[in-house]
């Protein structure tokens, strides 16, 4: 059954607040949710989890977005010869992303109850989406979810923030999508879901390390830094991201 947000009143100067925990309320701010952070600074991100799902999933493989927002991603990967269907509980959100290409397929629903059936895709994703989520329960019923519309033997990445990050409370005041409601969500936790999913991980490492206030004319050799740093143990450990692929069990 889908479920039903009750709207909570907003307090100033935050965004409008949806869920009984004050979530962000997406269809209020999806106008300037792709300008929240700098375009050089996005545009570093978005190359960097396109070449990770290519290096992962073959060419032509039909995928799910799960929370796809504006669909920057799904766009991109759409243009990389995948079937790109994405699924956000929000329709201003979704309005956006079937603007950017025809061929994007959206569905209104959240991740807790996606309405596919069972194995549908070949590979399923989410990416800065668990944190809003956020409850516990919605973020381990959101892991079985998306495990269940994969198919045997298809695989699931759930790239989010990494607790461990310092950085992540600072800029999580200064960002439009943000109201106080998110919970960093631990890698175990994660992990636990998917497993409750019958998906085995195979991969969990943290990515990412260029802050937004990076300037353009820096980004060359602060994503130099970052690929140094990810290949440090234990100091990559503070890394921005936590980045898990499981394969769904056969």
């Amino acid at each position: 059954m889908k479920r039903t947000l009750s709207p909570v009143a907003p307090t100033a100067p935050r965004p409008k607040t949806t869920g009984e925990h004050g979530q962000t309320d997406f269809d209020a701010v999806a106008d300037e949710y792709d300008e929240s952070l700098p375009v050089h600074v996005m545009e570093h991100y978005i190359d960097k989890r396109t070449a990770f799902v290519r290096e992962h999933v073959l060419s032509g493989s039909k995928i799910l977005d799960v929370g796809c927002g504006t669909g920057v991603l799904a766009e991109r990967l759409l243009h990389q010869g995948y079937d790109v269907t994405g699924a956000d509980p929000f329709a201003a959100m979704l309005h956006h992303m079937a603007k950017r290409d025809s061929r994007l397929k959206t569905v209104h629903a959240p991740g807790q109850d996606l309405p596919f059936d069972d194995g549908t895709f070949d590979f399923t994703y989410c990416v800065a989406v668990m944190h809003h989520v956020a409850d516990p329960q919605d973020v381990r019923d959101t892991l079985v979810e998306m495990c269940r519309v994969t198919r045997p033997g298809g695989m699931v990445l759930v790239w989010d923030h990494n607790p461990r990050n310092p950085y992540w409370p600072i800029l999580m005041k200064r960002v439009p999508q943000d109201t106080g409601a998110e919970r960093l969500v631990p890698e175990q936790e994660i992990l636990d879901g998917l497993k409750a999913g019958n998906a085995t991980p195979i991969e969990a490492k943290p990515l990412g390390m260029v802050p937004d206030f990076t300037p353009k004319i820096l980004m060359a050799p602060v994503a130099l830094l970052e690929r140094i740093v990810e290949q440090i143990p234990v100091v990559n450990r503070l890394c921005a991201h936590n980045v898990i692929l499981a394969r769904k069990n056969v």
